[in-house]
């Protein structure tokens, strides 16, 4: 018996996984959490032009400096106006800064016009947006003179007319006396009644008109002659037959 040896022998196979059969089940374990062998890259936001309005303007007046903003996408942005409206209006555009400046030029037609805004940013991505630029005509009050009136005169009348703006116009005398009798309506923006007597004279009125973004001013003179009279009280004898 001392001469026999005993052999305990392990067979490879109960302690051994063959690569191959490792690879797939670790791939599928990361696919199932979500892992990888590399870092996660994050996309960057959809770039957005967040401006929702343009203001309003008006020919020969300093247009509000208005920022355009934007949100998403990777700095810096580019602004530029595709189609030029701007600049056919005499506003400009800050490519750098988004800043639009100027003094218009002329006015849009009725209901604006498009003004279609682009920006990029740092990878090239883009984004557009459409805005309605509103330019109106330089306010004016068309009235130049008051018709004359006379003591005693019935039925005057006079309108004052204005132009340009928004259209919408609030009246005002802002000094001067209407000879007595006389009454201004400032929702017809009409003077109208019946000249009293011994009102002669010149009265000097200034009215304001507003359309809500522009004011004016305008200086005007009515004048009431004293009634029209026959001085001649007597006519002189004649002879017949001599001149």
């Amino acid at each position: 018996m001392s001469g026999l040896k005993r052999v305990v022998r392990f067979h490879s196979w109960s302690a051994t996984v063959s690569n191959a059969l490792l690879v797939p089940i670790v791939l599928a374990m990361l696919v199932a959490t979500g892992c990888s062998s590399g870092r996660r890259k994050s996309r960057p936001a959809t770039i957005t032009i967040t401006t929702t309005t343009l203001p309003e303007g008006v020919v020969g007046v300093a247009y509000p400096a208005t920022q355009l903003d934007a949100t998403g996408g990777t700095g810096p942005y580019t602004w530029s106006n595709v189609n030029n409206t701007l600049q056919t209006y005499g506003l400009t555009l800050d490519t750098s800064t988004g800043e639009i400046t100027g003094t218009p030029t002329q006015a849009t037609p009725s209901g604006g016009d498009t003004v279609t805004i682009q920006v990029t940013d740092g990878n090239n991505k883009t984004a557009q947006k459409d805005f309605t630029l509103v330019i109106y005509p330089e306010l004016q009050i068309t009235t130049t003179s008051l018709p004359d009136g006379y003591e005693g005169q019935t039925g005057y009348s006079a309108t004052l007319t204005a132009s340009g703006g928004t259209g919408t116009y609030t009246w005002n005398p802002t000094t001067g006396n209407l000879p007595a009798n006389l009454t201004w309506d400032a929702t017809t923006a009409t003077i109208s009644g019946d000249i009293a007597t011994a009102t002669a004279g010149d009265y000097q009125l200034d009215f304001e008109v507003t359309d809500g973004i522009q004011t004016v001013t305008a200086t005007l003179t009515l004048t009431v002659h004293a009634p029209l009279q026959i001085t001649t009280t007597s006519l002189p004898d004649a002879t017949v037959g001599a001149a």
